[in-house]
């Protein structure tokens, strides 16, 4: 039985991983569609300056950021993304128990000749298969996007940025079937997985808008520090951004196992 459980989640799910990663590859072009002209960043540049620097924070960047094709393309694309994925990412990981659990067909599903540790990593690992297979469509559409805009960027750093959004969907996918493990409520869950999407961006966002304050020190504890969009595209990955995002997925999603296999099915 080993791979039939894989398998099946990939087959039901692959429609909806080339939904999204299409609509994100039409959405990475259309960003780099609209420049026809590189002077437009700096009238960005320009009209940003304008607005108070905490409305700045807020889009991810300042003034002078905006007007490069990195900060634009890191402001218009990259810092939206993570939010529009954390939605798929939710949805995958009630996916692992949550819902066939709050279906009422969870006995069913676990009557299956194979242990709940097991199922729980062919669903997670499928998921985590599909979220790769949506950035590299994301790619795709930036690099026929980049083919045709006035602008350009090094093609590397595009590379590393994108790649820079698995490690932070991992985590909330693993985080969402950690809360569908320990709560037998589906809303429960989706509301504790939102909570934690929704607080860890505002925290971020707090400790950036107020730098040297008590929000700038909790700042740490929000998986949007790690993401560091910004940074990356303009230096590269950060080795330990990365490694700390994957431990910590790795650590939910053992936390996930080890929960379901320790309680009782909700029938």
């Amino acid at each position: 039985m080993s791979g039939v459980v894989f398998r099946e989640t990939l087959r039901r799910g692959w429609r909806g991983m080339l939904y999204w990663g299409i609509g994100f590859g039409l959405y990475g072009l259309g960003i780099l569609l609209i420049v026809q002209d590189a002077n437009v960043l700096k009238t960005y540049g320009q009209i940003a300056k304008e607005f108070p620097p905490i409305v700045m924070q807020l889009f991810g960047g300042d003034a002078a950021n905006l007007a490069t094709p990195e900060g634009f393309l890191a402001y218009g694309f990259f810092g939206y993304l993570l939010l529009i994925f954390a939605v798929y990412a939710i949805l995958g990981g009630l996916n692992i128990t949550a819902n066939d659990e709050d279906a009422g067909i969870m006995d069913l599903v676990i009557s299956l000749p194979l242990p709940r540790w097991r199922l729980m990593v062919e669903k997670l690992a499928a998921y985590a298969l599909m979220i790769v297979g949506i950035v590299v469509m994301s790619y795709i559409g930036l690099v026929i996007g980049g083919q045709f805009s006035a602008i350009k960027v090094d093609s590397g750093r595009v590379l590393q940025a994108t790649i820079n959004i698995i490690p932070a969907t991992l985590l909330i996918l693993s985080f969402t079937a950690l809360t569908g493990a320990v709560f037998r409520s589906k809303s429960t869950a989706t509301g504790v997985a939102a909570v934690f999407v929704v607080g860890s961006y505002i925290l971020n966002f707090l400790g950036m808008a107020a730098s040297g304050t008590f929000f700038d020190q909790l700042r740490g504890l929000s998986f949007f520090t790690y993401y560091d969009h910004q940074g990356v595209i303009v230096n590269g990955l950060s080795v330990g951004n990365v490694l700390l995002l994957v431990v910590v997925s790795a650590i939910c999603a053992g936390g996930a196992i080890w929960f379901f296999q320790r309680r009782d099915v909700g029938v």
